[in-house]
């Protein structure tokens, strides 16, 4: 059987005081006597009475809860994302409540309406449309209707004045990607990548040939290798498609660190060593980097400061004025054991 719930009432009735007394000692809103403090203080600890958040909600102009919606949260780079924020909101003094839209625009609208019911002080979206190249008019609307009772945060590029944006710096992660690679001898380079509709992977692919021109790297439409989605499995596509080539890149880059473990996975099934016979190098690192062999060399951002810039322009009364409309997530990389230079070959220069 689960015990009776105590309530403010039954603390107030045995109390000996109204509910409104007990509210302001938990609240510390005003001055109350000392005698009737230390008497509601007693039979607070007496039943571990905890306040009902979601009802003391509907009369406090805040909840101290966070909505975040995350795109696919099998996914570990929203699972960092979402550890760094709850770490943030916490220290904050906020709880994080996530969602999953799983990629499907109508969980997504789901979701979103949810959390709006839900009254957070501010909701954080992570991934699905808001990334899109070509907006989205009918989850625009929706994000213009959602902000005029909540602050709203995209970590991406802001879609719209009113909403700030928190985005990974795509075209710095590529750039230094590339010029590590050039930089241990690497010529030819490959890149599996995913997501053409979204603007993150189009900056990646205008960055990609760019800094290979400006290298005076070659560049080689086939050694763009487009693969399904972000998955371990499309590694494994993209490894399939590589072997079809007559001339295969001495690096790849992978579009995230699920896709280049699935592609280490498909390269080691071809009988091909890495980072002898080709060098590998992810995107994001999360776990994923730490529990494959080798372990992957990985273009990184400082979550931490991910989740403060993201919880600055949800929180900061004033971020819609103090803060940039976009800010960009600086990149480093995390060298580890799937990239070295390029092995002598007879038929590369």
């Amino acid at each position: 059987m689960l015990k009776k719930n105590v309530t403010i009432y039954d603390i107030a009735r045995e109390a000996g005081v109204s509910p409104a007394t007990v509210s302001r000692i938990l609240t510390g809103a005003t001055a109350v006597r000392t005698e009737k403090r230390d008497r509601v203080m007693a039979l607070i600890e007496k039943y571990n009475y905890h306040p009902n958040a979601l009802a003391r909600a509907l009369t406090e102009t805040q909840s101290h809860l966070i909505g975040l919606l995350v795109a696919d949260s099998d996914n570990p780079y929203y699972t960092s994302v979402f550890a760094a924020c709850e770490n943030e909101a916490f220290r904050r003094g906020y709880a994080i409540l996530m969602m999953n839209s799983h990629s499907r625009p109508g969980f997504e609208t789901a979701m979103l309406t949810k959390l709006r019911e839900l009254r957070p002080d501010a909701m954080i979206i992570c991934g699905g449309r808001v990334d899109l190249e070509q907006p989205d008019e009918e989850f625009n609307q929706l994000l213009s209707s959602a902000r005029e009772t909540t602050r709203v945060v995209v970590g991406s590029q802001s879609p719209m004045p009113g909403i700030p944006g928190v985005a990974v710096d795509h075209q710095s992660s590529v750039d230094l990607a590339v010029r590590y690679l050039a930089g241990l001898g690497h010529r030819d380079i490959g890149f599996v990548y995913t997501g053409t509709p979204y603007y993150g992977t189009q900056l990646r692919l205008k960055r990609f040939r760019e800094a290979l021109s400006q290298l005076g790297l070659p560049f080689r439409e086939e050694w763009l290798i487009h693969v399904p989605d972000y998955g371990i499995s499309s590694g494994l596509v993209g490894v399939e498609r590589l072997m079809q080539l007559p001339q295969r890149p001495t690096a790849l880059l992978g579009m995230n660190d699920m896709v280049s473990a699935g592609i280490l996975q498909g390269l080691l099934g071809q009988g091909l060593r890495v980072p002898w016979d080709i060098s590998l190098l992810g995107f994001d690192d999360t776990f994923v980097t730490g529990i494959t062999t080798p372990q992957l060399t990985s273009v990184s951002y400082d979550y931490q400061l991910f989740a403060s810039m993201l919880l600055d322009a949800a929180l900061r009364p004033d971020a819609l004025e103090a803060l940039p409309q976009n800010q960009l997530v600086p990149v480093f990389m995390t060298e580890r054991a799937s990239c070295a230079p390029p092995a002598p070959s007879p038929g590369r220069p």
